[in-house]
């Protein structure tokens, strides 16, 4: 009987200065919003969670939030709190595979362009491909009359 394999991970994270929180554009990007005894407790929480792309934590209040979002659809932002910092994790936009299926994919809402995997587009965000806006929120990349794929919509 063979024992699982067990692979070790290492992850890179990027922290901003003291001060800020990070402010996204949609409240659906909010996934995890609990409390940890440490930023590397919560930076790990976001490392291991396929669907996290940046978070927060106040070594105040212990707060740590998770969110599916980067950059470009969200705001890190000065706050009154100078114990609250963000993160980024920068090792999941790729494929994960596997060898049983021998198939890879994206994680959760995000999509394959050709060379990495960005998160789903929202509304009225331009779009270039089929599988680029948010289903699960009934968007889906319009095309016009000329056959080009132009916005997510409804």
């Amino acid at each position: 009987m063979s024992s699982p394999a067990h692979a070790i991970y290492s992850s890179t994270l990027s922290l901003s200065l003291q001060g800020h929180e990070f402010q996204p554009q949609y409240g659906v990007q909010l996934i995890f919003n609990e409390t940890a005894r440490s930023r590397l407790l919560c930076s790990a929480a976001c490392s291991q969670n396929p669907s996290c792309r940046i978070f927060d934590y106040d070594s105040s209040s212990h707060r740590c939030r998770l969110f599916e979002a980067d950059l470009t659809n969200g705001a890190i932002i000065e706050t009154a709190s100078q114990t609250s910092i963000v993160g980024t994790c920068q090792e999941n936009r790729y494929q994960t595979c596997s060898s049983t299926t021998n198939t890879c994919q994206c994680p959760g809402n995000s999509y394959w362009n050709g060379s990495m995997c960005p998160l789903k587009l929202f509304e009225n965000t331009a779009c270039s491909q089929i599988d680029a806006c948010r289903s699960d929120l009934n968007l889906s990349c319009i095309m016009n009359s000329y056959g080009e794929f132009t916005q997510c919509s409804r």
